[in-house]
C-alpha cells in the first residue's frame, strides 16, 4: 500500500509538476544539509560563544561602573546634605545673631532718644526759666521806672531844698560806704 501511493504521489508530480515527494536522498540534499549543518554547529558554536561571552563581560563592566558611580553620587549626595545642613545652621545662627544685635540696636536708639528728650526737657526748662527771669527783671525795671516817674512827679511838690540837701548827702554817704 505505501508502495503505491508512492508511486502515485510521484506519477502526479511529474505529470503537474505540483507537489509531491522526491524520494531521492542525492536530489534532497539531505546529506549535505546535515553536513552543513554539522559544520556551522562545531565552528558556529564557538563564535557565537564567543559573541556572547564578551557581550556579557561588556554588560558586566557597564554594571559595575553604573554601581561604581551609583556609590559615588550617593556619596556625593550626602556630602551636599550635610553642606545644605551646615548652611541652614549658619543662616540660623546669623539671623538669630541679627535679631539680638537689631534688639540691641533698637534699646540702644530708645535710650539715646529719652536722653534727648530729656534734654530737650531740660533746655525747655531752662529757657522758660530763663525767659521768666528776664520777664520778672523786665516788669521789675517797669516798676522802678514807673515808681521813680511817680516819685519825681511828687517829689518835688513834697521836697523843700533842705530836705533834698538831706537827701543827697545821706545817699553819698550810702554809695561812698557800700
Amino acid at each position: 500500500m505505501i508502495g503505491t501511493l508512492l508511486y502515485l504521489a510521484e506519477a502526479h508530480s511529474e505529470v503537474e509538476g505540483g507537489f509531491g515527494l522526491n524520494l531521492n536522498i542525492l536530489q534532497t540534499n539531505i546529506i549535505n544539509l546535515s553536513i552543513l549543518v554539522g559544520i556551522l554547529y562545531y565552528y558556529g558554536s564557538k563564535i557565537v560563544s564567543n559573541i556572547l561571552s564578551e557581550r556579557r563581560s561588556k554588560i558586566a563592566q557597564q554594571i559595575q561602573e553604573i554601581e561604581q558611580k551609583q556609590k559615588t553620587a550617593a556619596a556625593t549626595l550626602a556630602q551636599e546634605q550635610e553642606k545644605l545642613a551646615e548652611a541652614k545652621q549658619t543662616a540660623d545662627k546669623i539671623r538669630q545673631e541679627a535679631e539680638a544685635n537689631a534688639e540691641k540696636v533698637k534699646a540702644a536708639i530708645l535710650a539715646q532718644g529719652e536722653k534727648e528728650v530729656e534734654r530737650l526737657k531740660a533746655s525747655a526748662t531752662a529757657d522758660l526759666s530763663s525767659e521768666e527771669a528776664k520777664a520778672i527783671a523786665e516788669l521789675r525795671q517797669r516798676v522802678a521806672a514807673l515808681a521813680l516817674e511817680r516819685v519825681e512827679s511828687q517829689l518835688p511838690g513834697m521836697l523843700d531844698e533842705s530836705a533834698q540837701t538831706t537827701l543827697i548827702d545821706r545817699s553819698i554817704a550810702q554809695v561812698g560806704g557800700a
